[in-house]
C-alpha cells in the first residue's frame, strides 16, 4: 500500500463518525457527483429531501440533508443540537463556522439572527456551488464563505493588528468520515480561544462512541477550563461546550430557563428545551485521556492508551 494511503487509512479507523447513517435507497436517487481535491461528493434527492454524503466507501454516514419544503427543519441530529451555544450566548452578533457542508448551520443562524456577521470557512471549494444549488445555502454581505483550511484561516486572523473577536465559534469541519487531527489539538483550540470574544462560546461537534472522545474532552478542559457535554439521544453526536472566561459554567436549571425563553423568542422547529436537557454536566474525562497535541499523532496515542489498558 502506498504511504499516502496508509496515513489516511490510519486517520479514519482512529475518527470513526457514528452519526446518522443509511443505506442508498434511503437517500433517493444520485443527482450529483463531483470529485473534488479532497473528496468524492455526492447529491441525493428522494422528493423534497436533498442529502449529501462524502466518501466512496459504503456505509459513510451523512454530510447533510435538507427538506426543501421545510428548510427550518432539522433533519440531522447535530444541526439543532449546535444551537446549544445559545445557552451561554443568546444575541451572537460574530459568528465562525468551520465546515461549510450543506450550509443547514449558517444558513439557520442567518435566519434567527438577520443582522450577525458570520464567516463560514470551507477548505473543499467544490462544496460552495454543491450548497447553493441543491441546499438552499446563500451567502450574502455579512455572511461569507472563506475557501481555506480552518486552522490555518484563525492563524492570519490572529496576525491581524486587531484580529475579529468572535461570539459564537461552531467547530464542525469534518473531512469524509473523520475530523482532520490538526483541528482537535491543544495548539490549535488556543488559537480558537485568541479570536473568541469577551462572553463568546465554541462549540465542538465531536462523537461519543469515538475512541478518542475521552481525549478530546480532555483537551477541551485544558484548553478553556470548564467544558459542557451535550450527547445527543438519537445519534452518536455530542457537543462540546465552552466559554471565552475561565469561570464556572452555568447551573443546569438555569441553562433550561434559557432555553424556554429562546424557544419562546424564536419558536425553533425542534425543541431547545430538549437540546437543553440533552446536557451531561459532571462527565469528565477518564484518568488516562491525555490531551491531544500537535507532535502526536492519533495512532501513537491510540497506541500507548491500549498500554495503559494492558
Amino acid at each position: 500500500m502506498p504511504k499516502k494511503i496508509m496515513i489516511w487509512a490510519v486517520c479514519v479507523s482512529a475518527f470513526p463518525l457514528v452519526s446518522l447513517r443509511a443505506e442508498p435507497e434511503d437517500w433517493g436517487r444520485l443527482i450529483h457527483r463531483k470529485d473534488s481535491l479532497y473528496n468524492t461528493i455526492f447529491v441525493y434527492q428522494r422528493g423534497p429531501i436533498v442529502t449529501l454524503r462524502f466518501g466512496r466507501r459504503g456505509g459513510v454516514p451523512i454530510q447533510s440533508q435538507v427538506h426543501l419544503d421545510e428548510l427550518h427543519r432539522h433533519m440531522l441530529d447535530y444541526t439543532k443540537m449546535t444551537f446549544c451555544g445559545l445557552l451561554y450566548q443568546p444575541r451572537p452578533q460574530r459568528m465562525l463556522v468551520l465546515g461549510l457542508g450543506g450550509g443547514v448551520i449558517p444558513r439557520q443562524m442567518r435566519d434567527f439572527f438577520p443582522e450577525a456577521q458570520i464567516d463560514v470557512v470551507e477548505i473543499d471549494e467544490a462544496i460552495v456551488p454543491i450548497a447553493k444549488r441543491y441546499f438552499a445555502f446563500a451567502d450574502d454581505e455579512t455572511l461569507k464563505v472563506h475557501i481555506e483550511d480552518g486552522r490555518v484561516f484563525i492563524k492570519k486572523q490572529l496576525r491581524l493588528e486587531k484580529p475579529p473577536q468572535y461570539d459564537f465559534i461552531v467547530l464542525d469541519a469534518f473531512n469524509g468520515d473523520y475530523i482532520p487531527f490538526h483541528l482537535m489539538t491543544r495548539e490549535f483550540l488556543r488559537e480558537v480561544r485568541g479570536v473568541l470574544a469577551e462572553g463568546g462560546v465554541v462549540v465542538a461537534n465531536v462523537f461519543y462512541t469515538n475512541r478518542l472522545f475521552d481525549a478530546e474532552l480532555a483537551t477541551f478542559l485544558d484548553v478553556f477550563g470548564p467544558c459542557h457535554v451535550y450527547m445527543s439521544r438519537d445519534s452518536g453526536n455530542a457537543m462540546l461546550v465552552s466559554q471565552a472566561e475561565d469561570e464556572p459554567m452555568p447551573e443546569v436549571e438555569a441553562l433550561i430557563e434559557r432555553a424556554r425563553d429562546l424557544q419562546e423568542t424564536h419558536r425553533f422547529s425542534f425543541n431547545l428545551i430538549t437540546v437543553a436537557k440533552c446536557i451531561r454536566p459532571t462527565l469528565r474525562p477518564e484518568k488516562n485521556a491525555n490531551v491531544l497535541t500537535d507532535d502526536r499523532a492519533p495512532v501513537n496515542y491510540l497506541r500507548q492508551q491500549e498500554r495503559n489498558v494492558d
